[in-house]
């Protein structure tokens, strides 16, 4: 089975081979990705090819970049392979970089093409990048800084001493009630509870002058002024002879 797989790549490299023996016009270059699952660097049999996920860019000695191909658009993505054909004589530098792998061997290799020479083939150990850890939800708990916690202390002392002034001066004033106005207002019940029904009351006892004289006036009925006949008025009978006073 492990010569199984390796089948595909000999096949690809040797109608390569073929294929370049025939033109003399241009060389070529194949990128082989594999999964480096011993991290040694080197194509192992047990080791699967990469399919995805990785991208050759190709320039020239001088630094100018010619081309740039992915992996997945490669015709030979199955067996790992990306080749770029066709290359003039001369010196090359190819970049292989991948967003999805880590590379276990070099990123930048240089390369020579001669036309007619057999296809060059370089080895791209990569392996799965780590899972990036979930960032941990940040704590909700609030803490506070030592001069918010020295302005909270201030304010509960306040806060505790403006209720104990309150509690301090209600109790004054209901001690101030109970000996002075509850003891008054004993007194006024009791005189008022041993005076006689019909007693006008006493001056004494609470009651004022004006409370006195409009029951006095209550009691008091009034009498309608008597008119008897033939007792004239000076100002409605004038002229009146049985007035005592006649008008001259």
């Amino acid at each position: 089975m492990k010569k199984l797989k390796r089948i595909p790549i000999l096949l690809f490299l040797s109608l390569t081979l073929v294929a370049t023996s025939t033109s003399q016009d241009g060389g070529q270059i194949c990128v082989m990705s594999f999964e480096d699952r011993n991290g040694n660097g080197s194509f192992d049999e047990d080791e699967a090819p990469v399919t995805q996920g990785v991208a050759v860019n190709l320039q020239s000695a001088d630094g100018i970049t010619l081309a740039t191909k992915l992996l997945e658009a490669s015709s030979y993505a199955v067996p790992g392979l990306l080749c770029l054909e066709d290359l003039p004589r001369g010196e090359y530098r190819l970049l292989l970089t991948s967003a999805q792998y880590q590379a276990t061997t070099g990123s930048v290799f240089s390369a020579l093409v001669a036309p007619g020479s057999a296809p060059l083939r370089l080895d791209f150990g990569l392996t799965s990048l780590a899972p990036v850890a979930a960032d941990e939800p940040q704590s909700s708990t609030f803490q506070l800084t030592a001069e918010q916690l020295q302005s909270l202390r201030s304010m509960g002392i306040g806060l505790l001493a403006s209720m104990l002034i309150g509690f301090v001066m209600f109790l004054l004033g209901w001690l101030s009630y109970s000996l002075l106005f509850r003891r008054r207002l004993k007194k006024l019940r009791a005189a008022q509870l041993h005076r006689p029904p019909n007693s006008p009351p006493d001056p004494s006892g609470g009651a004022t002058t004006q409370q006195l004289g409009m029951a006095l006036a209550i009691q008091t009925p009034t009498v309608p002024a008597r008119f008897e006949p033939g007792a004239g008025s000076p100002a409605l009978f004038a002229d009146d002879d049985t007035n005592p006073n006649p008008v001259a």
